[in-house]
């Protein structure tokens, strides 16, 4: 075990030295890979590293045996899933599917996932959701890899993909801006690396990371910290006036509500199931990882869990807001307590 917690550990701090500032976020970034078919969206505004951070985590794990495919050039099927044997086709009348690189390939990125155009998007669903894919009526199951996706939420030519696409995505993170210190600190890794991405070293394979993963699965989590997750997640989708089915959405649909003042009134669209169990991956990564996982850290797992999973009343605000909501729950959930 303390051979495989070395592997990862060392790769987060080969990413650390390279990338600079959101030091929380790699770190959840590195937790996340602890369990099979691990995918995570890095978001943030143009010129904050998307793709840097993408590509250092898949360099490290890969080397550069991976395939990124972009959002804003990979439109065509064939490029993104498969694509028929033209030949085969026509001297023997036999549909024979070559499946695409990026289907095959354990290490997957996706740059500009907000750029996918909906026929794509929704083969990336499916492989998200079964993992498997199909095209001219063939199934192709893929087995256990690494996904990363980046995107600008602010991009204007972007494509509006539905809440059960990003729903598939286990964590989401938020690139903040640098400090003034941080900016001089990136400028003198430029002049040392050069390519910063070029300078990262692979180091572990993708079989080191499978094991690594078996033994995180065996973790075992306290019960209570469990049941905090649980209730976390049904308090954040409860509604007496049954908002996800009604047809008046928050904040209209809370006037007169006897619980305006709660939570539920800040929460236009509750988290999915999904949150539950990757709440429960993370925390046993943690466990696994750094040695202990308490309460205060799955509040700000949560962060990472919910931020795409939601819409809340006061989406300007963004993870600011996530946070409030979180804050606020926290504290009913220590008056429940009390009141034992």
């Amino acid at each position: 075990m303390k051979g495989l917690k070395t592997y990862v550990k060392r790769l987060e701090d080969e990413v650390k030295r390279r990338f600079v500032g959101n030091e929380e976020a790699v770190h959840v970034l590195t937790l996340n890979l602890l369990h099979e078919r691990s995918t995570a969206l890095i978001r943030a505004p143009r010129g904050r590293g998307k793709s840097t951070l993408m590509l250092l985590f898949l360099k490290g794990i890969f080397g550069d045996d991976f395939v990124v495919i972009s959002g804003a050039s990979e439109i065509k099927r064939g490029e993104v899933i498969a694509r028929l044997h033209i030949p085969s086709l026509e001297k023997e009348g036999v549909e024979r599917v070559i499946w695409s690189a990026f289907v095959k390939a354990p290490g997957k990125g996706i740059d500009e996932v907000n750029r996918l155009n909906p026929y794509t998007a929704s083969n990336i669903y499916h492989l998200l959701q079964f993992g498997e894919v199909w095209a001219y009526g063939q199934r192709y199951t893929v087995e256990d890899f690494v996904l990363f996706a980046n995107e600008n939420p602010s991009d204007p030519t972007t494509f509006t993909h539905p809440p059960p696409f990003y729903d598939r995505f286990d964590i989401s993170v938020q690139l903040s801006a640098l400090s003034l210190s941080e900016k001089f600190r990136l400028q003198k890794l430029t002049e040392s690396y050069g390519s910063i991405v070029d300078s990262m070293p692979q180091v572990m394979d993708f079989d080191t990371l499978r094991e690594a993963r078996r033994e995180v699965a065996e973790v075992e989590v306290d019960v209570d910290l469990r049941a905090l997750m649980n209730v976390l997640v049904r308090d954040l989708q409860a509604c007496v006036r049954n908002r996800d089915i009604s047809r008046v959405r928050p904040p209209a649909l809370c006037e007169g509500c006897h619980f305006v003042h709660g939570v539920c009134s800040m929460i236009r669209e509750g988290p999915s199931e999904r949150a539950t169990l990757v709440l429960l991956n993370l925390a046993k990564a943690k466990a696994w990882l750094d040695g202990s996982v308490t309460e205060d850290d799955i509040y700000r797992l949560a962060v990472y869990a919910l931020a795409h999973r939601m819409e809340l009343v006061r989406h300007d605000r963004g993870i600011e807001e996530l946070e409030r909501v979180l804050r606020r729950q926290r504290e009913l959930n220590e008056e429940r307590r009390a009141r034992r």
